[in-house]
C-alpha cells in the first residue's frame, strides 16, 4: 500500500520553486528507514512518475493520457485536465523505490501536463522523468 502525503497548495508551490525539473511535484522525497543493525537513515526517492484523478483519488481509475512517444523507449504522455463542475483534479506523484507519494489538488489555473523521458526495455521509467504543466 503506497502511504500519501497531502501537502497545502502553498507549501507545494514553494517546493515546486525549488524543485526544477520535475514541474510541480517534487523532484524527491525523503524517508526514514531502519537499517540492519538498528538506527535510522534518511534516504532520498527521486521523482519517478505521476497519475491524476478525478477528486479524491482513493479506489478510483486515474485520468488516462494521451501517450505521444514517436520512438521506442521514450516516455511522452499528455493530459488535457477537464474538470466537472465541483470536482477537483488530483496529483499523485510517485517515487523510484518507494511507496511514499505526493497528493496535491491542481490548482485551476493547470489546464494540461506532459511527462516525458526515457524508459528501458522492460518499460520501468529511467531516472527523474520531466513534468511540466501549464
Amino acid at each position: 500500500m503506497r502511504t500519501m502525503i497531502f501537502v497545502p497548495f502553498g507549501l507545494m508551490m514553494s517546493a515546486v520553486a525549488a524543485c526544477a525539473g520535475s514541474g510541480p511535484c517534487p523532484a524527491s522525497v525523503t524517508d526514514d528507514v531502519q537499517p540492519p543493525g538498528g538506527g535510522s537513515a534518511q534516504v532520498e526517492y527521486r521523482f519517478a512518475d505521476v497519475s491524476f484523478f478525478e477528486g479524491d483519488p482513493k479506489g478510483k481509475d486515474d485520468v488516462p493520457s494521451d501517450d505521444n512517444a514517436e520512438r521506442p523507449r521514450q516516455l511522452e504522455q499528455h493530459w488535457e485536465l477537464t474538470r466537472a463542475p465541483g470536482k477537483p483534479i488530483t496529483m499523485v506523484c510517485r517515487y523510484h523505490g518507494t511507496n511514499k507519494t505526493v497528493v496535491q489538488v491542481v490548482p485551476l489555473s493547470i489546464k494540461s501536463c506532459v511527462l516525458s523521458g526515457e524508459m528501458d526495455e522492460h518499460g520501468e521509467v529511467i531516472g527523474s522523468p520531466n513534468l511540466e504543466c501549464k
